[in-house]
């Protein structure tokens, strides 16, 4: 930008007074006009600048402005990422699905129907093999208290908790990773159609898995029926049309 012209302070230059003396000097003589010549043509002069006004404010200071000095600036400093789900690393897992952080590859595959009935008989020998371990437990409480009330009751909860163990471990790994031990080994993973991401402890376990365990115990050979929908289109099954889900290679 020019700077403003003009006194500082924007006072007006004072006028100047008509030199006194000796009213006797000589005066300078007026000059002559020259002789009449044709005028030449002459380039055009340079625009000047504006004469500044008198508050000392000069209105050609815009005139070099263009309308790229006008775009606004761009920001120093980088907007900071939020975070996409509050509440630290503990609640990060129970995180609606469009806000995991994890997105499915545009090519993943739709997993084949053979990884998907070997992920899934793995998940059951993982949950049998709680079974068993509980089964063992109450047998051993059994024959060290002699079948006393107070054995039983222990034997009891024990093999609940060994039973309740397989659930909780696949449960945290579907709302974390989207796949169960099962799925780990063969190389599959849950994602929600049409988004690819994670679907998170409610679609993933809750609806997917636990909801859809309480119908089977309600409706006759549902369970059997479901694994039949493995080999449809996209593979989708009965728990997955429910939940809104496919399961894709890892």
């Amino acid at each position: 930008l020019r700077a403003p012209g003009g006194p500082a302070g924007g006072a007006k230059p004072a006028p100047q007074k008509p030199a006194t003396g000796n009213p006797g000097a000589a005066k300078p003589a007026a000059a002559k006009p020259a002789a009449a010549r044709p005028a030449a043509a002459r380039p055009p002069a340079p625009a000047r600048p504006s004469t500044p006004a008198a508050d000392g404010f000069d209105p050609a200071m815009f005139d070099e402005l263009t309308d790229q000095d006008l775009k606004p600036m761009p920001s120093a400093r980088a907007a900071a990422p939020r975070a996409p789900f509050g509440g630290g690393k503990l609640m990060q897992q129970y995180a609606p699905p469009s806000q995991t952080g994890f997105q499915a590859s545009a090519n993943a595959a739709i997993a084949g129907a053979g990884a998907r009935l070997g992920g899934a008989l793995l998940d059951f020998l993982f949950h049998l093999l709680g079974v068993i371990l509980g089964v063992l437990c109450i047998a051993a409480i059994a024959a060290v208290t002699e079948g006393s009330d107070a054995g039983a009751i222990a034997g009891l909860l024990l093999a609940v908790a060994f039973g309740l163990v397989p659930v909780i471990i696949n449960a945290v790994l579907i709302t974390k990773t989207g796949q169960t031990v099962g799925k780990k080994l063969v190389g599959t993973r849950i994602v929600m159609e049409g988004t690819g991401q994670l679907p998170g402890f409610v679609q993933g376990w809750l609806v997917r898995y636990f909801v859809f365990g309480l119908i089977s115990q309600f409706v006759p050979f549902l369970a059997l029926i479901d694994a039949f929908f493995v080999f449809t289109e996209r593979a989708k099954t009965l728990h997955d049309r429910l939940a809104g889900t496919i399961v894709v290679n890892a």
